[in-house]
């Protein structure tokens, strides 16, 4: 008699642009009615929508509606063939192949095959003075301080947050906003953020506290069409770093500015999860992958987007990466559950990169190749949608 072998389950951790492409390709598969993947499927997420980041700083300007820069999770789970989990990952534990969650209580799941692209957390380690002007304070002063800046991630309780301060603003004579950060998510929000408050009250002031390395990753061309783009829009630098924010004020390594709210986009750091996790985990607490996106630890464990990183070469964590990283992925993860040969990512030596400066007005780059205009806004635009609405075509 034949002996059926039950399905493997494959776990998808996380709603990220990798897997928002993964459920994509499924849905399109059920369509066609062929058989991609035989496998049984799970998407664990917080929440049943996730926030487009490139649009982000759309919406804070007041171009988009909140329905235009969200994708409906839960919606896309059904049409792949996925079943929906909207719960909270808090461990891994890849020796027993079992993930732990949390929602209304701590559920465990079986997986043979796991993928995580559950994103990172701010980094706010700079609410702590290297100088030494807080030594003295106790873990739950710097929890106090944290809880009075607003971090950028996750983006679900960012949108509740702007959303109060764009209140505050309206009742407030002049309101005074620290954005604190050097990439170029920091510089998006800082100009998204000046046109929104300045079209609340001409007086309302946004300032950015980057340090003395703005965009290091992009070439001397870019960051002066940057810098001209800040000074347009009449943003505050303060070329200092930021080390505290309390009852109002903003410490920076020589001022004290009087602040109404501070916003940190002050790059990421793996997620309280990856603490206690058994997986090998490099740098600031990401899970360490190969060129196949896969841990090196845990062959049947898979991480793509700002949750991994690289140990044969650096990549930066962008959204690029982790929707071209999260291709090569999707497909690692099919050769794997059917014991084939997988790919190898290699990231473009140029990528396209389009900075969105508040007014409908954009900064490109490619490679050493600058330019800017309203033009290069409406051709983002127009990327960013053909993202955003392919499940609704």
């Amino acid at each position: 008699m034949t002996k059926f072998l039950p399905k493997k389950t494959l776990l998808l951790a996380g709603a990220g642009h990798a897997h928002i492409g993964m459920l994509r390709r499924l849905s399109a598969a059920r369509i066609k009615d062929t058989n991609t993947i035989d496998a049984d499927i799970h998407l664990i997420s917080e929440q049943p929508q996730t926030i487009y980041s490139g649009m982000l700083p759309g919406w804070m300007a007041g171009h988009y509606q909140l329905h235009d820069i969200s994708i409906d999770i839960k919606s896309l789970c059904v049409r792949a063939g996925v079943r929906f989990i909207q719960q909270s990952l808090v461990q891994v534990n890849a020796a027993s192949n079992k993930v732990v969650t949390t929602g209304d209580e701590l559920k465990n799941f079986d997986y043979d095959v796991l993928s995580l692209n559950t994103g990172a957390d701010t980094d706010m380690r700079w609410l702590r003075d290297r100088n030494g002007y807080n030594e003295h304070r106790s873990d739950s002063d710097d929890r106090d301080a944290n809880t009075n800046v607003i971090a950028i991630r996750p983006l679900s309780t960012f949108i509740i947050q702007w959303q109060r301060i764009l209140k505050d603003a309206q009742s407030s004579e002049k309101y005074q906003l620290a954005i604190i950060g050097a990439g170029a998510a920091a510089i998006e929000l800082v100009m998204a953020a000046q046109v929104a408050l300045r079209n609340i009250n001409r007086s309302h002031q946004v300032t950015l506290v980057c340090g003395e390395n703005l965009l290091s990753g992009f070439n001397l061309g870019f960051r002066q069409r940057v810098i001209k783009q800040l000074d347009r829009h009449g943003i505050t630098i303060i070329r200092e770093r930021a080390t505290d924010y309390r009852d109002g004020k903003l410490s920076t390594t020589h001022k004290l500015l009087p602040i109404s709210a501070v916003i940190a986009a002050t790059g990421v750091i793996g997620s309280a999860w990856t603490a206690s996790t058994d997986l090998d985990i490099e740098g600031d607490g990401f899970v360490a992958v190969n060129n196949k996106q896969q841990s090196v630890s845990h062959p049947n464990v898979f991480a793509v987007g700002d949750v991994a990183t690289r140990v044969d070469k650096y990549v930066a964590h962008s959204g690029v990466h982790s929707v071209h990283g999260g291709a090569v992925e999707a497909d690692n993860l099919l050769a794997y559950l059917k014991d084939s040969v997988m790919k190898s990512y290699q990231p473009k030596s140029r990528t396209l990169y389009l900075l969105s400066c508040g007014d409908k007005y954009a900064i490109g780059s490619w490679g050493n190749v600058n330019l800017q205009g309203r033009w290069v806004w409406h051709l983002k635009k127009y990327i960013d949608k053909r993202f955003i609405e392919v499940d609704k075509n």
